[in-house]
């Protein structure tokens, strides 16, 4: 009898041990889970943080697009003072400032037969460079 009293007690211990590791599993897998959520969730304001980022640095970049395009007029314009050159819209530099145009029909050498003054009907255009 004594040998079957201690078979009982021994799977009775077995019983519990299984008992208390499985519970001891869950255990763990809970505070895993616990744990693992916390990090999804610190992972989510960490992205959002780094969505903003982006945001910052696509408005710095439309930005210097936009100081790229001013700097290229600034350096087209230095060029046009620079090279002497006059903006498409004054096409008779040399006739800009001359009140006496000669005014009359041309031989075939492109001289001018009869020189007449007109009243000057030249237009006087004055371009600022911001």
């Amino acid at each position: 009898m004594e040998k079957l009293v201690g078979k009982t007690d021994i799977e009775d211990a077995l019983k519990r041990l299984d008992k208390l590791t499985n519970e001891e599993m869950r255990m763990v897998t809970a505070q895993v889970l616990e744990g693992t959520q916390n990090v999804n969730d610190r992972v989510g304001v960490v992205d959002d943080r780094v969505a903003g980022v982006d945001d910052r640095v696509a408005h710095v970049d439309e930005t210097l697009a936009g100081v790229d395009d001013n700097v290229k007029a600034v350096d087209d314009k230095v060029t046009m003072i620079i090279d002497g050159a006059q903006p498409p819209s004054i096409s008779h530099q040399d006739n800009i400032f001359n009140s006496y145009v000669p005014r009359g029909k041309r031989d075939k050498g492109t001289h001018t037969t009869s020189v007449r003054q007109h009243g000057s009907s030249e237009t006087l255009v004055i371009i600022f460079l911001r």
